[in-house]
């Protein structure tokens, strides 16, 4: 693949290093194809895909720049025909030193769009990083524009980078103009900023020179001050909206919001909460109310309408009785209940009077009720989403290390499952005890430490003299995927870096970090990337709510999950109605899936100098 910066027509390292990864290809629509534009057209033939062999025969009669244009045209036609590696080799023959702008263009929207869905997020970013381009697209036709303002929203969207995307989203409404694709493209520009940490949101608001970019981001803003009241939120907005009239945003408005204007008077007034307010799981349920109340009182407190709330205790009594009990006093949204077999109870009820918000998943009940909700924190929302980051960072072939315990077996088997499906694959899968005093000798082995010093060994005994020669560690691997609690983990990646894998990034679930201040012994977690509640992350979290006494990690995170069930519930159908909308929240940024699962999609963290900070994309950290 040429390297576009310079404009020459020999491989990049960059492609050298892609070229031979086996790759999961997703078709893209036609909608999302790139339109031929710039010095030559085609019409879509009988045959597409002979007559796109026939354009590459044509191609390979001529000289540049016309057969370098005629390549284009035959990858162009490839691509339509759903042939996509046929497509991509047509373009490694092009020379882009012969191309016009437009000719240019084409040329990377056509690479581009093919690496992206490909997942060869590197390679994509290269292309659409043109410098020369990225000057010139001006000049470009307009839907040649438009495709290059898309295609870099949506590879910044999917890499992480969604402030970038949101930027590239603005400038693509720009070239619409009174289309009507433009609400659209609004409501991917709100969806965007909605997965921006609020500090970053503030720094770019002080910093960008964009008015139109600082007008949407002030409009963000005052969704977060809401914390989920809709009243207060479409009441902030709409005095924005007032004082800034012209602003795109304001003269159309993402849908969420204007659902959100329209169902502000159906939200729920009476909540019935349904917890273990005693027996085994009392002090879980005691956490959860807890914060549930936090949230309720603040709301109060910030001059929001809030509704009234009965308490229940589940264990008293039949759920399902419970549950007709709460209706007949007047509830109009029932949360609750937390244990999975009470929840799955009562979804085996033939209808649901009233909607139910259960804190916990029944992962093996169908919900039949359109009005049944679920919502927990459940580890495997945090290892798909680890096996998703690991796969767009560029990794494809990992060790996992876990504990012989229920969440490290339920979250390894959803990552294995999500990893397979990208195309990864996992060489070994090693289980540790949490006693083990010592972890070398089994690390020793899953490294194949001890394959390398029996060959140097086997090589001493033939030379019949000492080899300067040190072990190394298996070369099969590119990541490794670790399931600990932080005690175990300041063995783990100590013990890793001296057998020869200080290189490889670790990834691990929010169970690696205590939610503590605690740098002297977190230095040995140094360099794992890990998912973390909001609440652990000094810039993420929310100083104006916390449990009024110190609570263990495990019921800190149920005290945030209580915040959020209080917060969730003026947006449950809302939610639903869009489900690309999003709530960020204590434990999570929130949306709904299938079934009305409500999943979490948590930032991602790393400890540097026994510190916790938000990481960087590792594809950011390649600029």
């Amino acid at each position: 693949m040429p390297t576009l910066s310079t404009r020459t027509s020999s491989p990049s390292i960059l492609w050298r290093c892609l070229a031979g990864l086996a790759c999961i290809v997703v078709l893209a629509s036609c909608s999302t194809q790139p339109t031929p534009t710039g010095e030559e057209e085609y019409t879509t033939p009988e045959n597409p895909i002979q007559s796109a062999q026939a354009e590459l025969q044509l191609a390979q009669s001529l000289t540049s720049p016309e057969k370098d244009q005629h390549l284009i045209t035959a990858s162009e036609m490839f691509f339509t025909a759903g042939e996509p590696s046929a497509a991509e080799e047509a373009l490694k023959e092009v020379d882009t030193n012969t191309l016009t702008i437009p000719w240019l263009a084409r040329y990377t929207l056509q690479y581009a769009e093919i690496a992206k869905n490909s997942e060869r997020f590197y390679l994509a970013r290269s292309l659409l990083g043109n410098s020369e381009l990225a000057r010139e697209i001006g000049a470009a036709p307009l839907d040649q524009q438009r495709r290059w303002h898309e295609l870099r929203a949506e590879l910044y969207g999917l890499i992480g980078e969604h402030l970038a995307s949101a930027d590239e989203y603005i400038k693509l409404a720009a070239l619409y103009g009174s289309n009507p694709d433009i609400a659209a493209v609004h409501d991917k520009i709100w969806h965007q900023l909605g997965q921006v940490p609020g500090q970053q949101l503030r720094n770019a608001s002080l910093f960008t020179t964009d008015d139109i970019l600082e007008g949407w981001i002030q409009m963000a803003l005052y969704s977060r001050d809401a914390r989920g009241d809709i009243a207060q939120q479409l009441d902030l907005i709409a005095a924005w909206r007032r004082d800034h009239p012209e602003h795109p945003g304001s003269r159309i408005p993402p849908t969420s919001l204007t659902q959100a204007e329209a169902a502000r008077g159906t939200l729920p007034r009476h909540l019935a909460l349904l917890l273990p307010l005693s027996g085994e799981l009392a002090s879980a349920g005691e956490a959860l109310r807890e914060g549930f109340l936090a949230a309720y009182y603040q709301a109060l407190a910030s001059g929001s309408t809030v509704p009234a709330i009965r308490l229940y205790d589940t264990e008293t009594g039949d759920i399902s009785a419970l549950y007709q009990q709460a209706v007949t006093d007047g509830a109009d949204l029932v949360v609750g209940p937390l244990n999975k077999d009470k929840l799955a109870a009562l979804m085996e009820q033939p209808s649901l009077p009233v909607p139910l918000f259960g804190l916990n998943y029944a992962d093996n009940t169908h919900n039949r009720h359109d009005n049944l909700y679920q919502f927990g924190l459940s580890i495997s929302d945090e290892t798909r989403q680890l096996a998703q980051q690991a796969w767009i960072d560029g990794h494809r072939s990992t060790l996992v290390i876990k504990p012989d315990i229920g969440w490290a077996e339920s979250g390894a088997g959803a990552f294995d499952k999500q990893w397979h499906a990208q195309g990864g694959t996992i060489r070994k899968s090693l289980n540790y005890s949490l006693s083990s005093p010592d972890y070398s000798e089994l690390l020793r082995d899953a490294l194949l430490i001890n394959d390398s010093q029996e060959r140097i060994t086997r090589l001493q005994r033939t030379l019949g003299k000492t080899v300067n020669s040190v072990p190394r560690r298996r070369g099969d691997i590119d990541m490794i995927m670790l399931f600990a609690y932080p005690e175990q983990g300041r063995q783990l990646k100590p013990t890793l870096d001296f057998l020869y894998a200080e290189n490889l990034p670790v990834f691990a679930t929010s169970h690696i970090y205590e939610g503590r201040h605690n740098p002297s012994q977190d230095q040995d977690l140094n360099g794992i990337r890990f998912t973390a509640m909001p609440w652990t992350i000094p810039s993420l979290a929310e100083s104006g709510i916390r449990p009024y006494q110190p609570m263990a990690a495990a019921y800190r995170n149920l005290f945030a999950m209580g915040v959020d069930a209080y917060r969730l519930h003026q947006w449950l159908a809302l939610l639903k109605a869009l489900p690309d909308n999003t709530l960020r929240g204590q434990t999570g940024t929130l949306a709904m899936a299938a079934e009305n699962r409500l999943v979490r999609t948590l930032p991602l963290a790393q400890f540097e100098n026994g510190r916790v900070a938000l990481a960087a994309s590792a594809l950011a950290e390649q600029q």
